[in-house]
Protein backbone atom coordinates (compact mmCIF):
# COMPACT_ATOMS: atom_id res chain seq x y z
CA UNK A 1 0.00 0.00 0.00
CA UNK A 2 2.92 2.33 0.72
CA UNK A 3 3.52 4.72 -2.17
CA UNK A 4 0.54 3.37 -4.11
CA UNK A 5 -0.81 6.91 -4.00
CA UNK A 6 1.49 9.92 -3.56
CA UNK A 7 0.51 13.60 -3.54
CA UNK A 8 2.99 16.37 -4.36
CA UNK A 9 2.65 20.10 -5.00
CA UNK A 10 5.19 20.38 -7.80
CA UNK A 11 6.16 18.49 -10.97
CA UNK A 12 9.69 17.50 -9.96
CA UNK A 13 8.88 13.77 -10.05
CA UNK A 14 7.75 13.79 -13.68
CA UNK A 15 10.29 11.96 -15.81
CA UNK A 16 11.77 10.14 -12.79
CA UNK A 17 11.57 6.50 -11.75
CA UNK A 18 8.44 7.24 -9.70
CA UNK A 19 6.66 8.54 -12.78
CA UNK A 20 7.58 5.36 -14.65
CA UNK A 21 5.70 3.29 -12.06
CA UNK A 22 2.80 5.69 -11.50
CA UNK A 23 0.31 7.62 -13.61
CA UNK A 24 0.25 11.32 -12.76
CA UNK A 25 -3.03 13.23 -12.41
CA UNK A 26 -2.35 16.95 -12.07
CA UNK A 27 -4.45 20.07 -11.54
CA UNK A 28 -2.95 23.55 -12.05
CA UNK A 29 -4.22 26.15 -9.58
CA UNK A 30 -2.07 29.09 -10.61
CA UNK A 31 0.54 30.20 -13.16
CA UNK A 32 1.69 28.33 -16.24
CA UNK A 33 4.29 25.86 -17.39
CA UNK A 34 5.42 24.54 -20.74
CA UNK A 35 5.80 20.81 -21.21
CA UNK A 36 8.39 19.69 -23.75
CA UNK A 37 6.45 16.59 -24.65
CA UNK A 38 7.19 14.21 -27.51
CA UNK A 39 8.69 16.91 -29.69
CA UNK A 40 5.98 19.50 -29.00
CA UNK A 41 5.60 22.45 -26.62
CA UNK A 42 2.35 22.08 -24.66
CA UNK A 43 1.03 24.82 -22.38
CA UNK A 44 -0.31 23.77 -18.97
CA UNK A 45 -1.95 26.67 -17.14
CA UNK A 46 -4.35 27.58 -14.33
CA UNK A 47 -7.64 25.71 -14.66
CA UNK A 48 -6.12 22.87 -16.69
CA UNK A 49 -5.81 19.25 -15.65
CA UNK A 50 -3.41 16.67 -17.00
CA UNK A 51 -2.94 12.91 -17.06
CA UNK A 52 0.62 11.88 -17.86
CA UNK A 53 0.53 8.21 -18.75
CA UNK A 54 4.00 7.79 -20.22
CA UNK A 55 6.57 10.12 -18.64
CA UNK A 56 9.25 8.89 -21.06
CA UNK A 57 7.69 11.19 -23.65
CA UNK A 58 8.47 14.19 -21.43
CA UNK A 59 11.74 15.94 -22.27
CA UNK A 60 11.48 18.85 -19.83
CA UNK A 61 9.33 21.40 -18.00
CA UNK A 62 9.60 25.19 -17.80
CA UNK A 63 7.34 26.69 -15.11
CA UNK A 64 6.49 30.30 -14.25
CA UNK A 65 7.53 31.65 -10.85
CA UNK A 66 3.93 31.59 -9.61
CA UNK A 67 3.16 28.07 -10.85
CA UNK A 68 1.14 26.02 -8.35
CA UNK A 69 -0.32 22.57 -8.83
CA UNK A 70 -1.42 19.40 -7.10
CA UNK A 71 -0.12 16.12 -8.52
CA UNK A 72 -1.59 12.77 -7.54
CA UNK A 73 0.57 9.80 -8.52
CA UNK A 74 -1.25 6.45 -8.62
CA UNK A 75 0.77 3.26 -8.98
CA UNK A 76 -0.37 1.33 -12.04
CA UNK A 77 -1.00 -1.84 -10.01
CA UNK A 78 -3.28 0.07 -7.59
CA UNK A 79 -4.96 1.79 -10.52
CA UNK A 80 -6.56 -1.52 -11.48
CA UNK A 81 -8.31 -1.66 -8.10
CA UNK A 82 -9.92 1.77 -8.40
CA UNK A 83 -10.51 2.10 -12.15
CA UNK A 84 -14.16 2.76 -13.09
CA UNK A 85 -16.09 -0.29 -14.40
CA UNK A 86 -16.07 0.90 -18.01
CA UNK A 87 -13.72 0.86 -20.98
CA UNK A 88 -13.70 4.59 -21.65
CA UNK A 89 -10.16 4.89 -20.27
CA UNK A 90 -8.89 3.18 -23.44
CA UNK A 91 -10.05 6.09 -25.60
CA UNK A 92 -8.57 8.47 -23.06
CA UNK A 93 -5.20 6.76 -23.19
CA UNK A 94 -5.09 7.11 -26.96
CA UNK A 95 -5.73 10.84 -27.12
CA UNK A 96 -3.73 11.68 -23.99
CA UNK A 97 -0.63 10.04 -25.43
CA UNK A 98 -0.65 12.87 -27.96
CA UNK A 99 -1.62 15.71 -25.59
CA UNK A 100 -1.94 15.01 -21.84
CA UNK A 101 -3.50 18.41 -21.01
CA UNK A 102 -7.23 19.16 -20.84
CA UNK A 103 -8.50 22.75 -20.47
CA UNK A 104 -11.51 22.85 -18.15
CA UNK A 105 -14.60 25.03 -18.07
CA UNK A 106 -15.13 27.09 -14.87
CA UNK A 107 -17.69 24.64 -13.47
CA UNK A 108 -15.39 21.71 -14.31
CA UNK A 109 -12.55 23.42 -12.46
CA UNK A 110 -14.70 23.47 -9.32
CA UNK A 111 -15.48 19.77 -9.74
CA UNK A 112 -11.81 18.96 -10.29
CA UNK A 113 -10.65 20.90 -7.23
CA UNK A 114 -13.25 19.16 -5.05
CA UNK A 115 -12.26 15.71 -6.36
CA UNK A 116 -8.56 16.40 -5.66
CA UNK A 117 -9.38 17.60 -2.14
CA UNK A 118 -11.46 14.48 -1.49
CA UNK A 119 -8.55 12.23 -2.50
CA UNK A 120 -6.15 14.23 -0.30
CA UNK A 121 -8.46 13.90 2.72
CA UNK A 122 -8.93 10.15 2.18
CA UNK A 123 -5.20 9.58 1.71
CA UNK A 124 -4.34 11.22 5.03
CA UNK A 125 -7.16 9.58 7.03
CA UNK A 126 -5.25 6.35 7.65
CA UNK A 127 -7.28 5.53 10.80
CA UNK A 128 -10.35 4.78 8.67
CA UNK A 129 -11.33 1.14 9.21
CA UNK A 130 -11.93 0.76 5.48
CA UNK A 131 -9.06 2.99 4.42
CA UNK A 132 -8.06 1.29 1.17
CA UNK A 133 -11.62 1.00 -0.11
CA UNK A 134 -12.46 4.61 0.84
CA UNK A 135 -9.33 5.85 -0.94
CA UNK A 136 -10.11 3.71 -3.99
CA UNK A 137 -13.64 5.12 -4.21
CA UNK A 138 -12.32 8.69 -3.95
CA UNK A 139 -9.88 7.97 -6.77
CA UNK A 140 -12.61 6.34 -8.85
CA UNK A 141 -14.65 9.52 -8.51
CA UNK A 142 -11.66 11.56 -9.70
CA UNK A 143 -11.14 9.25 -12.67
CA UNK A 144 -14.81 9.46 -13.66
CA UNK A 145 -14.61 13.25 -13.55
CA UNK A 146 -11.56 13.11 -15.82
CA UNK A 147 -13.50 10.81 -18.17
CA UNK A 148 -16.33 13.35 -18.20
CA UNK A 149 -13.95 16.24 -19.02
CA UNK A 150 -12.40 14.13 -21.78
CA UNK A 151 -15.80 13.18 -23.24
CA UNK A 152 -16.83 16.84 -23.37
CA UNK A 153 -13.60 17.80 -25.18
CA UNK A 154 -13.19 14.84 -27.54
CA UNK A 155 -16.72 13.46 -27.75
CA UNK A 156 -18.13 10.42 -25.99
CA UNK A 157 -17.37 7.04 -27.50
CA UNK A 158 -18.68 3.81 -26.00
CA UNK A 159 -15.72 1.44 -26.30
CA UNK A 160 -16.65 -2.24 -26.82
CA UNK A 161 -14.97 -4.71 -24.47
CA UNK A 162 -13.23 -6.61 -27.28
CA UNK A 163 -11.85 -3.43 -28.84
CA UNK A 164 -10.64 -2.21 -25.44
CA UNK A 165 -8.90 -5.53 -24.77
CA UNK A 166 -7.24 -5.54 -28.20
CA UNK A 167 -5.90 -2.01 -27.83
CA UNK A 168 -4.62 -2.59 -24.30
CA UNK A 169 -2.76 -5.74 -25.39
CA UNK A 170 -1.32 -3.89 -28.40
CA UNK A 171 -0.10 -1.04 -26.21
CA UNK A 172 1.33 -3.47 -23.67
CA UNK A 173 3.43 -5.04 -26.42
CA UNK A 174 4.70 -1.63 -27.53
CA UNK A 175 5.42 -0.43 -24.00
CA UNK A 176 7.11 -3.75 -23.25
CA UNK A 177 9.75 -3.07 -25.89
CA UNK A 178 8.52 -5.11 -28.84
CA UNK A 179 9.08 -2.05 -31.04
CA UNK A 180 12.82 -2.57 -30.62
CA UNK A 181 12.68 -5.53 -32.94
CA UNK A 182 9.31 -5.37 -34.72
CA UNK A 183 8.00 -2.35 -36.61
CA UNK A 184 5.37 -3.85 -38.92
CA UNK A 185 1.64 -4.09 -38.24
CA UNK A 186 1.48 -7.70 -39.44
CA UNK A 187 3.68 -8.91 -36.57
CA UNK A 188 1.47 -7.36 -33.89
CA UNK A 189 -1.73 -8.44 -35.60
CA UNK A 190 -0.51 -12.04 -35.74
CA UNK A 191 0.52 -11.98 -32.08
CA UNK A 192 -2.93 -10.60 -31.18
CA UNK A 193 -4.74 -13.13 -33.39
CA UNK A 194 -6.36 -10.57 -35.69
CA UNK A 195 -5.74 -9.44 -39.26
CA UNK A 196 -3.66 -6.26 -39.79
CA UNK A 197 -6.63 -4.30 -41.16
CA UNK A 198 -8.70 -5.01 -38.05
CA UNK A 199 -5.90 -3.84 -35.75
CA UNK A 200 -5.38 -0.65 -37.75
CA UNK A 201 -9.13 0.03 -38.04
CA UNK A 202 -9.59 -0.43 -34.28
CA UNK A 203 -6.66 1.88 -33.53
CA UNK A 204 -8.01 4.53 -35.86
CA UNK A 205 -11.57 4.27 -34.55
CA UNK A 206 -10.52 4.72 -30.92
CA UNK A 207 -7.60 7.12 -31.29
CA UNK A 208 -7.80 8.77 -34.67
CA UNK A 209 -4.43 7.24 -35.58
CA UNK A 210 -3.44 4.00 -37.30
CA UNK A 211 -1.50 1.11 -35.78
CA UNK A 212 1.64 2.06 -37.73
CA UNK A 213 1.45 5.55 -36.22
CA UNK A 214 1.62 4.10 -32.70
CA UNK A 215 4.37 1.65 -33.63
CA UNK A 216 6.49 4.49 -35.00
CA UNK A 217 5.74 6.71 -31.99
CA UNK A 218 6.92 4.08 -29.52
CA UNK A 219 9.92 3.21 -31.71
CA UNK A 220 11.08 6.84 -31.78
CA UNK A 221 10.49 7.13 -28.05
CA UNK A 222 12.77 4.14 -27.47
CA UNK A 223 15.41 5.46 -29.89
CA UNK A 224 15.48 8.83 -28.13
CA UNK A 225 15.79 7.12 -24.76
CA UNK A 226 18.74 5.03 -25.96
CA UNK A 227 20.44 8.00 -27.63
CA UNK A 228 20.41 9.82 -24.30
CA UNK A 229 22.56 7.03 -22.85
CA UNK A 230 26.04 8.20 -23.85
CA UNK A 231 27.56 4.86 -22.79
CA UNK A 232 26.00 3.31 -25.91
CA UNK A 233 27.51 3.88 -29.36
CA UNK A 234 25.33 4.62 -32.38
CA UNK A 235 26.22 1.22 -33.84
CA UNK A 236 25.22 -0.51 -30.60
CA UNK A 237 21.85 1.22 -30.60
CA UNK A 238 21.36 0.30 -34.24
CA UNK A 239 22.01 -3.35 -33.36
CA UNK A 240 19.74 -3.20 -30.30
CA UNK A 241 16.91 -1.86 -32.46
CA UNK A 242 17.72 -4.52 -35.08
CA UNK A 243 18.15 -2.18 -38.04
CA UNK A 244 19.78 -3.83 -41.03
CA UNK A 245 22.76 -1.47 -40.84
CA UNK A 246 23.92 1.72 -39.07
CA UNK A 247 23.26 3.57 -42.35
CA UNK A 248 19.63 2.41 -42.31
CA UNK A 249 19.32 3.49 -38.68
CA UNK A 250 20.82 6.87 -39.52
CA UNK A 251 18.30 7.40 -42.35
CA UNK A 252 15.36 6.35 -40.15
CA UNK A 253 16.30 8.81 -37.40
CA UNK A 254 16.94 11.65 -39.86
CA UNK A 255 13.61 11.07 -41.63
CA UNK A 256 11.59 10.99 -38.40
CA UNK A 257 13.47 13.31 -36.03
CA UNK A 258 14.90 15.72 -38.58
CA UNK A 259 18.49 15.18 -37.37
CA UNK A 260 21.03 12.40 -37.40
CA UNK A 261 21.60 10.26 -34.28
CA UNK A 262 24.86 12.12 -33.63
CA UNK A 263 23.21 15.51 -34.00
CA UNK A 264 20.39 14.49 -31.65
CA UNK A 265 22.94 13.75 -28.93
CA UNK A 266 24.43 17.26 -29.04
Amino acid sequence: MKDDVVIEYHLDSLGTERADQHIAHVYCQEGTCVLYYNGSHILFSAGDCMILINSKLLDGISASDNFKCTAIYVRTSFLKICSPPNNYFVRGIMTLFKNPVMSLLPEEQEVCRAAFQNVEQRLHRTSHHFYQHALAIALQGLFLDFHDFHARIYGFVDVPVQAASLLMRFFSMLEGGECRTHRDVAYYASALCVVPKHLSDTCYKLSGFSAIYWIKRFTLQEIKRLLKDKSLTINQISDMMEFSSPAHFNRYVRQNLGVTPTEYRK
